[in-house]
Formats: C-alpha cells, sequence, structure tokens
C-alpha cells in the first residue's frame, strides 16, 4: 500500500502544558461548562437556576413519578441533583441530556416549556446559541494558531506523513491517537458513519462536544440527509480506491437547535489494526 503515502515523517510532539492553557481560554471566551457548546445559563441569576431545577424536578415527577426514579433510571446520583435543584445551583446540560433519553423525549420537549416558567425567551436564545457558537468557533482557530506556533498542533502533513511512514498500519499511534477518528467501513444499510473511537481532541469531538461514540450518533445524527450521504459518499470511495482524500468542506447545519457554519479540511485515509481490521481515519482542521 507504500504507493498511497507520500511525504516525510515529521509529526511535532504534543505540548501538553499548552493545552491545559489554551483549554481554559476556550472556556474563557465562550462561558463553556458543563452544558457543552453552549450554555444559557452561566452567569445568570440564582433565581433563574431555581426556576431551571423547578422545571427539572417538575418534568422529573411527569415522567417518571418523582427524582428518585427519574435518577434511578437515568444512572444519575439522587443526592446531586437533589442538592443542585434544592439549593439553586447549575444543573449540567448532560444530566437534562440524560432524563430525556430516559424517559424517551427530545431535548427540544424539555426547552420548549422553559418560556413559561420565565428562563429564557425564544429570541434571545436563539441569538445567544449564535454567539456562542461563533464564539467557540473562534476560540477552536486560536488554539490551533497557538498550537501550531509551540510545536504542538497536528497539521495534514503530519497526518499524510504518518500515513506514508507506517503505511496505513496503526503503529507507532499515540501521537495521532487523540487528534482523529477512527469509522468502520460503511455497509450497505448504513444510514449514517460508525465511529469506531473518537478522538478526544479531534475537531468533531471538540466541535460538537462528543466524549462517546453514542454521542457521535446521536449529535451528527442530527445533520441533514444531504450532508450524512455525501460523507458516506467519501467514505465509500476512499475504501473502494484504497487511497486518501483530501478536501475542503462548507458546513452548515443545526445542531441540537444550534446553527452552525464552518469551513474546515479533511482527510481520510484507508487503515488497518494491527490485528488486520480495517478501518477510516478521518482528521479535520478549521480553516
Amino acid at each position: 500500500m507504500s504507493s498511497r503515502f507520500r511525504g516525510k515523517p515529521s509529526i511535532a510532539p504534543k505540548t501538553w502544558q499548552a493545552r491545559r492553557k489554551l483549554n481554559g481560554r476556550i472556556v474563557a471566551a465562550t462561558g463553556i461548562h458543563n452544558w457543552g457548546l453552549t450554555n444559557p445559563y452561566v452567569g445568570m441569576s440564582n433565581e433563574i437556576m431555581k426556576d431551571l431545577g423547578q422545571r427539572t424536578a417538575e418534568f422529573c415527577k411527569r415522567h417518571f413519578g418523582g427524582l428518585k426514579p427519574a435518577c434511578a433510571a437515568a444512572g444519575l446520583k439522587y443526592s446531586t441533583l437533589h442538592s443542585q435543584i434544592t439549593n439553586g445551583r447549575e444543573i449540567p446540560f448532560s444530566t437534562i441530556e440524560r432524563l430525556c433519553e430516559a424517559a424517551g423525549v427530545s431535548l427540544e420537549a424539555f426547552r420548549s416549556n422553559r418560556a413559561e416558567i420565565g428562563v429564557l425567551a425564544p429570541t434571545p436564545s436563539a441569538a445567544l446559541h449564535r454567539r456562542a457558537a461563533a464564539a467557540y468557533s473562534q476560540a477552536l482557530r486560536d488554539v490551533q494558531d497557538e498550537m501550531l506556533r509551540m510545536g504542538g498542533d497536528i497539521t495534514v502533513d503530519d497526518v499524510l506523513n504518518w500515513l506514508h511512514r507506517n503505511d496505513g498500519r496503526l503503529d507507532d499511534f499515540d501521537v495521532l491517537r487523540e487528534r482523529v477518528d477512527l469509522f468502520y467501513p460503511v455497509q450497505g444499510d448504513d444510514h449514517l458513519m460508525r465511529p469506531a473511537r473518537v478522538g478526544r481532541q479531534s475537531l468533531a469531538a471538540q466541535y460538537f462536544n462528543i466524549e462517546h461514540t453514542q454521542d457521535y450518533v446521536h449529535r451528527v445524527g442530527q445533520l441533514s440527509r444531504r450532508i450524512i450521504d455525501a460523507t458516506l459518499a467519501s467514505h465509500v470511495e476512499v475504501q473502494r480506491r484504497q487511497q486518501y482524500q483530501i478536501a475542503d468542506i462548507d458546513f452548515s447545519a443545526i445542531v441540537d437547535g444550534i446553527e452552525l457554519k464552518e469551513k474546515y479540511r479533511r482527510v481520510m485515509a484507508p487503515v488497518q489494526t494491527p490485528d488486520g481490521q480495517t478501518l477510516t481515519l478521518v482528521f479535520a482542521k478549521l480553516i
């Protein structure tokens, strides 16, 4: 397979101190907390947090019969959620998400009633989401630029050089492991890409706040059919030709009610695990 990959093997080392510093910058620039990309409640009054707690308690009572059975169904710690509601503390977005999943309803079902208790009107919410998403995108770009200056970022050339050096085999993979995503080959009845592993520092993980492959299915599954089908077709083409593919992608979508518009450079390549399993590697950077 060596004819597929050309370039000199030169990958800059990771800089842990820079990542720690820059991760703090993302939080400071966007107000990101436990709500992921946009938490409209960060910095708001205790009264608003109490209203959110009341809404959460009512949701639990309506769908589960009470707070304890709700926590049991969603795999949450009762004492933590009870304290957050009782003391008017911030409730993480992940908690609301797990409650909705356990209840079998969408997040929109929880959000739709917020205006009724005066937490956040729909128009300001949408505007706040757009501002926070834009700030987050800029923060990611700042991270990329700063890491590149400090010799700790991974570039497209680095990925291509690694592919050439290792002939597409996932050996000596630590330097890329958390910056790329790995996918199973597309099957005939697949309606969405199937992640084998999502790197913690990959663009998808950072941009969509993905921590597990289940998060990928939930968030990326909200993209339009056109975007998903085009991405599936690229996966198929990479495996069919057994050659890497580089493309600049204009991206526009709505995920969890947030409008996203970006342009990124994507590398897709066929790779193999040490035991011979075929996967597709995806690396992306905002441009």
